[in-house]
């Protein structure tokens, strides 16, 4: 790969080296770019080690600890932008923690998932210009450093001063990043996908095969319907964040299995490994994310006179899994029977 100039690139910070913030970040040192990653415990130590990339296209990488900068939060200290890829629950505690070592006219970007997070950032933060920014695809944690990318797609940030720099660098990577305008229509498109997030939980199953099961897409569909109906009713515009319109998605996802694969053989371009990041939670011990998710549905719905009991349901279902500590793996046809009581008691 060809690497930006480096007296004149941004250096790059990954607050939360998670599966997203190592892939983003590990391919843009790929490509050359000054990456500066803020990890602990076990992921500190192994990546201090060295970091492996790989995709659902055959792309393999191992990175060398040569070739990024790996320490504590106050390592962000020199970063010109700072990809922010934290857990939606740990996003005050993380973002007080960053802005003890910013430096000033900093650019802090928001990978994260859910809505709210950049508002709380721009809360937190000032005297920091925050950007809107999600991945709409999917990323597998293999190992502490070993992360692989299972389906297609592209970063997506909003416009900023570091923004265009910042693409300057994915494209010598080889990663893919868009910049769009209306980001604030957009995080609602990509939270209509998070939507599966939960459900991949309560299915325990890999998400190419939970989408070959009928009943599991009959409730992600009911659970869009419930966010479509509420912005509606909010007056809130909403953009796709993927190529397929938004308001189409429970359409198909209602079609007859052998029509489904046909219609969506674009979506289902990823491999046998992708599961959603909340599954990666249960696995890891960690809080699930699904009030940020299903749970701001419910959210927006009671805001505006309405109810959304299958995202209601899937919250307490998810809740469970957790306290469990192990997914219930339930059948799609026993979900959706579950899923078409609750919407009958409205």
């Amino acid at each position: 790969m060809t690497s930006v100039n480096a007296e004149t690139e941004p250096k790059v910070g990954i607050m939360g080296a998670g599966a997203i913030g190592l892939y983003v970040g590990g391919m843009l040192a790929h490509g050359g770019a000054q990456v500066v990653f803020a990890a602990r415990g076990r992921t500190l130590a192994s990546v201090q080690r060295g970091l492996s990339l790989s995709r659902h296209d055959g792309f393999n990488a191992t990175l060398k600890p040569e070739r990024y900068e790996i320490g504590g939060v106050e390592g962000l200290s020199g970063c010109d932008v700072v990809l922010f890829c934290t857990k939606s629950g740990d996003t005050e505690t993380a973002g007080i923690e960053l802005g003890q070592s910013l430096k000033p006219g900093a650019t802090i970007i928001s990978l994260q998932n859910g809505v709210g997070n950049v508002d709380m950032l721009k809360r937190l933060l000032p005297n920091h210009e925050v950007v809107a920014g999600t991945v709409p695809f999917n990323v597998v944690r293999l190992s502490p450093n070993a992360v692989h990318c299972a389906m297609e797609g592209a970063v997506l940030i909003g416009p900023s001063r570091a923004s265009a720099s910042l693409a300057d660098l994915a494209r010598s990577s080889g990663l893919k990043l868009e910049i769009h305008h209306d980001f604030e229509a957009l995080q609602w498109g990509k939270l209509l996908l998070n939507l599966n997030n939960g459900l991949n939980v309560i299915s325990g199953k890999p998400l190419r095969r939970q989408f070959q099961d009928r009943g599991y897409r009959l409730v992600l569909a009911m659970a869009m319907e419930e966010l479509l109906a509420a912005l509606d009713a909010a007056r809130i515009p909403l953009i796709g964040a993927t190529r397929t319109n938004p308001r189409l998605i429970p359409k198909v996802l209602r079609l007859p299995t052998w029509l489904f694969r046909i219609v969506a053989r674009q979506q289902l371009k990823m491999d046998e490994t992708a599961r959603s990041s909340s599954w990666d939670d249960l696995r890891a011990g960690r809080e699930p994310e699904t009030r940020f998710l299903n749970g701001a549905v419910c959210s927006l719905a009671e805001a505006h006179g309405r109810t959304a009991p299958v995202n209601a349901l899937i919250c307490r279902l998810v809740d469970e899994a957790f306290a469990a500590r192990t997914s219930p793996e339930m059948p799609g046809d026993e979900l959706l029977a579950l899923a078409q009581t609750a919407a009958a008691g409205r």
